[in-house]
């Protein structure tokens, strides 16, 4: 009997320890503020430079101007793919998720952009123009896995019927900051490019997020709890509903949507802050809700901000809690035991929340993992962001 009730002991500690709580810490703080009033309707407002400001690109240090170059130089003559009937099937027939149809081109649009906004000269620009009209002339940004979000039997998507996978929110995420980058560039070529664009992010992906409820990661139906899918695609559809909604009430009704689908994923985290799919996971979990927080409060020039938070806290400070010595972490579940944790968002992270030790882990991740090469770019990128 005791060794039951022991039993019975830890189960109940177990569940209420993973429990879900209405928190909904970002509702308050939106209800707080009056997102309303506090939310930007231009995205221009928030001070990220587009290609036209020079001054910031051409201030990049050469070394890293040099790198983004010669990496675009390498996708100058890229063959955009066809991504066949044939790809997607691969998924029924042999499991073959067909992953590098996708990443391919998505590699070379993020490295033709970071190219010319470093050169400046248009020597990218058509390649760039390509990209973007290979992603509106697609049926579907998602990878063949997640098609069983359609209604439709899985295997091909369902041009009538839109859905949002993990696929679909990175694609809509670098369309949207590349049509905010270069629109006025594209419309010196041809007044169709950036138009086709804006038209297919929102057709593919905004506007089905507006309308439905039912992807089971935004937690909105009730019908499971959500995981890192939450946070990741969040961002992204947040990212494209603040550059490209010109209806302000729209787009405030579409942030508010997000606040309340990420609200879904801090409520089901345990108070300690800690990944339930370990620290491998952290950066598509504590990472991209950080991301998210970052946006919103930049969005809301600074009033949306709940870095105070203790569980915000938490679920930052968590990664270098499980930390053990370079490059090992505390793993379990399907989690590496090694992983790079991106460290530009862990010092950022730690900074807005006033963690040092976490923005000195950030650093020194940054210098023995991936070297200062790219510990440079990141540093200029958190500066564009700034």
């Amino acid at each position: 009997m005791k060794k039951l009730f022991i039993l019975l002991l830890f189960c109940t500690f177990a569940i209420s320890g993973f429990s879900k709580e209405q928190r909904d810490v970002l509702q308050k703080e939106e209800q707080q503020i009056n997102l309303a009033q506090a939310l930007v309707k231009n995205f221009s407002e928030i001070g990220f430079p587009n290609y036209q400001n020079r001054t910031f690109w051409n201030n990049l240090p050469e070394g890293l101007k040099k790198q983004y170059i010669e990496e675009a130089e390498k996708s100058v003559d890229y063959n955009w793919p066809v991504v066949k009937a044939t790809d997607y099937l691969e998924i029924i027939r042999s499991g073959d998720r067909r992953q590098e149809v996708y990443a391919a081109p998505r590699a070379a649009l993020m490295a033709l952009v970071m190219g010319e906004l470093a050169e400046g000269k248009g020597r990218f620009t058509d390649q760039i123009v390509n990209g973007v009209w290979y992603y509106s002339e697609q049926t579907w940004w998602g990878w063949s896995a997640h098609l069983t979000a359609q209604k439709a039997p899985h295997g091909l998507p369902d041009a009538d019927e839109p859905v949002i996978d993990l696929g679909v929110g990175e694609i809509t995420n670098i369309l949207s900051w590349t049509w905010f980058l270069f629109k006025d560039e594209f419309d010196k070529i041809h007044p169709l490019i950036a138009k086709r664009l804006k038209d297919e992010i929102m057709k593919k992906a905004v506007i089905p997020y507006y309308e439905r409820n039912d992807f089971w990661w935004q937690g909105l139906d009730g019908s499971r709890d959500v995981n890192n899918w939450n946070p990741w695609t969040n961002h992204n559809m947040l990212t494209a509903i603040l550059i490209l909604e010109d209806d302000q009430a729209k787009k405030i009704k579409g942030v508010e949507k997000v606040v309340k689908s990420l609200d879904q994923f801090i409520n089901v985290y345990p108070n300690d802050g800690g990944c339930d799919e370990g620290p491998s996971y952290w950066g598509r979990a504590g990472a991209s809700l950080y991301q998210c927080l970052d946006l919103l409060k930049r969005a809301t020039d600074g009033k949306f901000d709940v870095y105070d938070n203790q569980l915000v806290k938490n679920m930052g400070s968590y990664i270098y809690k499980a930390y053990i010595e370079y490059p090992y972490f505390i793993n379990f579940a399907d989690a590496d035991a090694t992983t790079g944790g991106r460290p530009q968002i862990i010092y950022s992270y730690g900074k807005d929340i006033g963690d040092p030790v976490m923005q000195k882990f950030g650093a020194f991740l940054a210098k023995n993992r991936i070297g200062e090469k790219i510990f440079l770019k990141e540093k200029w990128m958190n500066k564009l962001c700034n």
